[in-house]
């Protein structure tokens, strides 16, 4: 990542601002109907056909009751209400990726494409699929 964001940085470098610098994971901007999420750059896996994709399951989901959760699936709905599910993406990486809970060692937005394929609100499960890699 060249250059060096701060996370409120990097959720202004697409016109929104998170809720809490503490505990959001995403924000959205209602104005210019943009909605974008942190997602841990280690994180992504290139499925079985090819695809490069972002899943949460039922393990994360246990976190389901954090208000960063419970507004990043707020800010994915209604990124398929009012977005045709395409969010923008701040990539994050963590200090160490085996820590529970994981924080931010650097972060920065990215022109990647992504859009939400799965989301199950109940469970916090849900996809995302990158294109136009």
């Amino acid at each position: 990542m060249p250059k060096k964001y701060t996370h409120t940085a990097a959720f202004a470098h697409f016109g929104t601002a998170p809720v809490n610098v503490q505990w959001s994971w995403s924000a959205r901007n209602e104005g210019t109907k943009t909605v974008a999420v942190t997602l841990w750059q280690d994180e992504f896996k290139k499925s079985p056909d090819g695809r490069l994709v972002y899943e949460r399951g039922p393990i994360w989901a246990d976190s389901k009751t954090s208000r960063g959760h419970y507004e990043l699936m707020e800010n994915l709905r209604w990124a398929l209400d009012h977005c045709d599910g395409w969010v923008k993406v701040i990539i994050a990486i963590a200090k160490d990726k085996n820590a529970k809970p994981r924080s931010i060692k650097e972060c920065a937005p990215t022109k990647m494409q992504v859009k939400v394929i799965q989301l199950d609100e109940s469970s916090g499960e849900f996809s995302l699929e990158a294109f136009g890699l």
